[in-house]
């Protein structure tokens, strides 16, 4: 993708970037992102689960890459991401 591709581009996903994902993705100049579900929403949901906490601190994008746009978290969408995570987490 060119430069200005990369810029207009739009990044769907359903879970926000980790801090090096957003990196990645402000390094590279890709436009907006779209997620479902927020890293603040996933250290809730895991120590709800009593899953321990991941080595790399949780940080919102916007923290990584302050000038990207944005959208996101999805409420309706999001329940059902927390759903996925408490099937996974109680069958492990």
């Amino acid at each position: 993708m060119s430069p200005e591709e990369r810029a207009a581009a739009t990044v769907y996903t359903s879970g926000e970037h980790c801090p090096m994902c957003a990196a990645a993705h402000g390094w590279v100049g890709l436009g907006r992102i779209v997620y479902v579900s927020s890293s603040e929403q996933l250290a809730s949901w895991l120590a709800e689960l009593k899953v321990p906490a991941p080595p790399v601190r949780t940080l919102s994008i916007r923290d990584i890459v302050p000038d990207l746009v944005v959208e996101g978290p999805v409420p309706g969408l999001a329940e059902q991401v927390h759903d996925l995570h408490r099937r996974f987490h109680r069958a492990s």
